[in-house]
């Protein structure tokens, strides 16, 4: 591993220092080894089960990604001194179980997952300033965006692809006249942006898979608090998902609808409570961010307030969702800076 050495003259001595971790790195490769960890788990269990010989291929090609990310993180953390998150192995999955999900929700999800690995890496990349670091985020985008390519290409070429609206637009460039450009509530309402429609979309398109995930884990999770919890999930992912639609809806704009089932009737748990907890929790996070980003980038006042009211809603889930993985001795503490309080309890030796 390249490290970065910072030369400082004393005198006629010279002293190397090698520069550490920066908190913004230790964090993203702390949370990226245990994100593969935990997806690792769930394609493992999808190539036990998958039907269609096409996403077979691409499939065991994440597999590879996936443990080279978990080792190439776990060798830098290792090096730096750092923990190794415990992550998941195949204690936390059965192989032997039949499938939960469908294979046409299997392409869904796949997509799905290589969309946040885009964007963590990116936001990892963009945060990191160690050049070995940089190298690790950038090459790992790279073969990230092939793979984005492919899955999609796939997708599109079964014809199960679902497509943003396309919209009619002004050609002519123009300046914003009026100040009821913002207004929601009370009066005419303007025609959603282009930006607006695409976190919509994507508002409805990420609930429906997360509704589906949710649902499938209740259908088979142990304990009957995970199961209330997963039932929960559900019930705000309809809600969400009809919020969007309907804001689609009322300008003309279809909302984005699957073909096809994408849950089985199994009820037996192909995954450990911890690892389905652990999932949920960490897409109700992504889902925050992505809420933020909508919200920031939607200027009718009436949705702005929507992502509002929607964030602390998916805040409260989560934060129930950590309560319940630390009631049962499951959540893993992130790496975090001493706490110097504490120290000055220790006796003194």
């Amino acid at each position: 591993m390249e490290q970065q050495t910072l030369m400082e003259e004393q005198g006629s001595v010279r002293v190397h220092h090698n520069a550490p971790l920066t908190s913004s790195e230790l964090g993203g490769l702390w949370r990226t080894n245990g994100y593969y960890s935990m997806l690792q788990c769930f394609f493992k269990q999808f190539l036990n089960t998958l039907e269609d010989q096409d996403h077979r291929p691409l499939i065991k090609d994440a597999l590879a990604i996936f443990q080279t990310r978990i080792n190439q993180t776990s060798e830098i953390l290792r090096a730096e001194g750092q923990p190794i998150p415990k992550g998941f192995g195949d204690e936390d999955i059965d192989l032997g179980a039949p499938k939960l999900f469908t294979d046409l929700y299997y392409y869904y999800y796949n997509l799905n997952m290589v969309r946040i690995g885009i964007l963590l890496g990116g936001k990892n990349l963009s945060h990191s300033s160690r050049k070995d670091i940089r190298e690790f985020y950038a090459e790992a985008l790279v073969a990230s965006t092939r793979y984005y390519d492919r899955i999609s290409e796939i997708i599109q070429k079964k014809g199960i692809y679902i497509r943003p609206p396309v919209i009619n637009t002004i050609k002519a460039a123009d300046v914003v006249k009026k100040q009821n450009f913002l207004r929601g509530f009370l009066g005419e309402r303007r025609p959603l942006l282009a930006d607006e429609i695409e976190h919509l979309y994507f508002g409805v398109e990420n609930n429906r898979i997360g509704g589906a995930l949710t649902t499938g884990f209740q259908q088979v999770a142990r304990s009957e608090q995970v199961r209330a919890y997963m039932a929960r999930g559900a019930e705000i992912a309809k809600k969400h998902v009809e919020i969007f639609s309907k804001t689609l809806r009322k300008e003309n704009l279809q909302a984005p609808m699957h073909s096809g089932e994408l849950l089985t009737d199994s009820t037996i748990p192909p995954y450990s409570d911890m690892l389905m907890m652990q999932h949920v929790v960490v897409l109700t996070g992504i889902g925050i961010g992505n809420y933020a980003t909508a919200m920031a980038s939607s200027l009718r006042h009436d949705l702005s307030i929507n992502y509002m009211r929607l964030i602390t809603e998916a805040a409260n889930y989560g934060e129930d969702g950590i309560n319940i993985m630390i009631e049962n001795g499951w959540f893993e503490e992130p790496p975090r800076s001493i706490d110097r309080r504490e120290l000055v309890k220790e006796p003194v030796h």
